[in-house]
């Protein structure tokens, strides 16, 4: 019993606190509301009922927890604020964001009722009037048989703009035909209708744009047909020939009252009036004249054969409807005058206005009078579309460079030096001049008398370039100087030169120099000697091009020859006819063509593949060291034959950057193709080498394969 009474008391406290916080929630707290702007409507958690206050609301009472306010104001966007109520005299606040209204109204009959659609979605019918959101909205108006009318608004916040609205008519969607014969009153049927539409020379109207068969009958005479292509809003003109054989035919001049008009007979355009046509069949034709601000003028004119028939046509000027005035305005409280009278709230459309200048001026209280002119024609109208600019602070805008236009809020408002009024608040003034950067600055105008001077600096542009491409075009060098290599196909920059020394077989030592000409060409010279033997001179051109950082192709000549020491021969052992010792002069002279291919890799090595053709004349005297190279028998001061030859050679280098200045490099040479050797008597086989490299060092015969090492220095 006891446990059970302990149980129950629990239990009862749980309840009562249940009860407090229940009771609590459902309590009602005083809070306050407030809204910016004051003067909106409150509705509680729903807004189908009546509101529960209007802003700023004291001292309200709601029930405590979640709930959801909702504020409307007239011409503002709808807010929501989720609250939770607790304490008393909270405080609940909420922002309204001001929207803007739109007016489309009529200023003609045929816009009235005309479908409206605000950025392609259907809103109503003219008159229509809506808040819409600030911003930029495409405004819509249409109806069939006119041409839909489309505009671009841009509103702010709050503001009103009234759009009248003027519809015209599409143009017509059919085309017409002038049929005219030799013979008059035949019959005109169109596309195999039974029915007749007319007897020529006639006028088929309301053709719809394509091909159409014309079938002219005349009593006696064959049919004809032809198709006649129609094209939309224009008429087209069918002048056909029904007699087997034309009679005599008649002259026709025709006059008018309006010098210049344009004369047609029968569709084709004889030229200005007065205008004569001859040679005209007999019978009747249609006479056309037309002339600027004349109504169109139509005769049907009967020519007899051999008779000439003259024609007067008296046009009249057009009657044009009066022009229309049309003010509009982006205030919505703007005041039109025009010529000085008072017009009303814009926008104003004044009817039947007469022709001539008319002075129209827009005021607004807070914005700058908008003054303009317009002339007014006959048949026209005039549309002006005043931009009402707040009064604000103002300001002088200069700028370090003469004529340099002013742009404010992405809107130019003219030269600098600029001197007038900006409106209150926070605008971004930019100032441009061709060849400089553009000036951009944000600055917050404040109400004030006293004027606000803004000086805008320029960077001249052309300047700043020149200094970048220059400072580009001394890395650039640097680079190219520091990646260039004697040895590979992509050509030395202009004006660098590179001086190499190397070490090889055969030739012991070589001095190489080359110089840049053109971004594609580059040249050099060579020495190199096998020393006691003999010292070649060679100048080398090549044209190459670095097709990528990677990849570079070229091709080189190269022309040369050298001298060497005398040789000092003896007549062989055994040989009874040579009676005085020999003296055998040595030189050289060759060319070659090469073609080269390089990769690089990365600005620090390059591997160079090429291929060449050699060809050699040396006077060497034979070695006596190989039975192949065995000196023949010589009488008197004969010498020995030239070794001349060509040669197909195949080789590569790899080149690396060891510094700014310094390259090292490796290079081998190997001859896969060899005509050489001596074949004066047919006992001696070719391809033996050059008798040159044989003979020296540990090779009795040429080796055939040649090998360098050296290093570049680059000035």
């Amino acid at each position: 019993m006891r446990r059970c009474a302990r149980l129950a008391g629990w239990v009862g406290v749980a309840l009562l606190g249940l009860s407090a916080v229940v009771s609590r929630a459902s309590a009602q707290v005083p809070v306050n509301i407030e809204s910016t702007p004051p003067g909106a409507q409150v509705f509680l958690d729903t807004t189908s009922g009546a509101p529960f206050c209007t802003t700023p609301c004291r001292t309200v009472r709601i029930a405590g927890g979640a709930h959801t306010l909702i504020f409307r104001l007239d011409r503002h966007a709808e807010a929501q604020a989720q609250v939770m109520v607790r304490t008393r005299r909270e405080m609940f606040r909420a922002t309204l964001n001001p929207l803007s209204s739109l007016a489309v109204t009529s200023s003609s009959e045929a816009t009235v009722g005309a479908a409206v659609r605000v950025d392609g979605v259907p809103v109503g019918n003219v008159p229509y009037s809506a808040n819409v959101a600030p911003g930029r909205h495409l405004v819509q108006v249409g109806r069939e048989g006119y041409v839909t009318f489309s505009q671009w608004v841009d509103l702010a916040p709050a503001q009103g703009l009234q759009l009248p609205v003027v519809l015209e008519r599409e143009a017509p969607q059919t085309g017409s035909l002038l049929v005219a014969a030799d013979v008059s009153g035949a019959e005109v049927r169109i596309d195999g209708e039974p029915q007749v539409r007319g007897t020529t020379p006639t006028f088929v109207e309301n053709l719809a744009p394509g091909p159409h068969a014309v079938e002219v009958r005349a009593p006696g005479l064959p049919a004809r047909t032809e198709t006649v292509t129609i094209q939309t809003g224009q008429r087209a003109v069918l002048n056909l020939t029904l007699r087997p054989a034309a009679p005599q035919g008649g002259t026709l001049r025709v006059i008018a009252n309006v010098q210049g008009a344009r004369i047609s007979i029968d569709g084709e355009v004889v030229g200005e009036a007065p205008a004569t046509r001859t040679n005209l069949a007999p019978g009747e034709h249609i006479v056309e004249a037309t002339a600027e601000g004349h109504d169109r003028l139509m005769q049907t004119v009967t020519v007899e054969a051999g008779a000439q028939r003259v024609v007067s046509l008296e046009l009249r000027a057009q009657a044009l409807p009066p022009g229309r005035i049309v003010v509009s305005a982006n205030v919505g409280t703007a005041r039109v005058t025009i010529d000085g009278q008072e017009r009303g709230q814009a926008p104003v459309v004044v009817e039947n206005a007469p022709g001539g200048a008319h002075a129209i001026v827009v005021v607004a209280q807070g914005y700058e009078d908008f003054r303009t002119t317009c002339e007014l024609r006959p048949g026209q109208n005039c549309t002006i579309d005043a931009q009402l600019e707040p009064v604000g602070t103002p300001v002088l805008v200069t700028a370090n460079v003469e004529g340099a236009e002013l742009v404010v809020d992405g809107r130019p408002r003219g030269p600098t030096p600029y001197e007038g009024n900006l409106p209150v608040g926070q605008h971004q003034i930019e100032v441009r001049a061709p060849g400089h950067a553009p000036y951009v600055a944000q600055v917050d105008l404040v109400a004030s008398a006293e004027r606000r001077a803004i000086v805008a600096t320029l960077r001249n542009v052309a300047d700043e370039e020149q200094a970048q491409t220059r400072a580009e075009s001394a890395q650039r060098r640097l680079l190219e100087r520091r990646t260039a290599m004697i040895t590979a196909a992509g050509p030395l920059p202009p004006e660098l030169f590179v001086i190499g020394l190397s070490l090889g077989w055969p030739h012991l030592a070589e001095m190489r120099l080359g110089v840049g000409l053109t971004d594609y060409l580059e040249a050099g010279f060579t020495v190199r000697s096998m020393f006691g033997r003999a010292t070649e001179f060679e100048g080398r051109v090549e044209l190459s091009r670095r097709f990528a950082p990677q990849i570079a192709a070229g091709v080189a000549a190269r022309l040369g020859g050298g001298i060497g020491p005398t040789y000092d021969g003896t007549c062989p052992e055994g040989t009874a006819t040579c009676a005085t010792r020999l003296d055998y002069p040595v030189n050289t002279f060759g060319f070659s063509l090469e073609a080269l291919f390089s990769l690089y890799f990365g600005a620090g090595a390059s591997v160079t593949l090429w291929g060449a053709l050699d060809y050699y004349t040396d006077q060497y005297g034979f070695s006596e060291r190989d039975s192949d190279f065995a000196l023949p028998v010589a009488t008197g001061s004969d010498l020995p034959e030239r070794d001349a030859a060509a040669r197909f050679r195949l080789g590569g280098a790899m080149e690396f950057v060891l510094g700014r200045n310094w390259n090292a490099f490796g290079q081998v040479d190997g001859i896969l193709a060899d005509g050489s050797g001596i074949d004066r008597s047919g006992a001696v086989p070719r391809g033996l080498g050059r008798r040159m490299f044989g003979d020296w060092g540990p090779f009795t015969a040429d080796p055939e394969l040649y090998v360098r090492l050296g290093v570049t220095y680059k000035f």
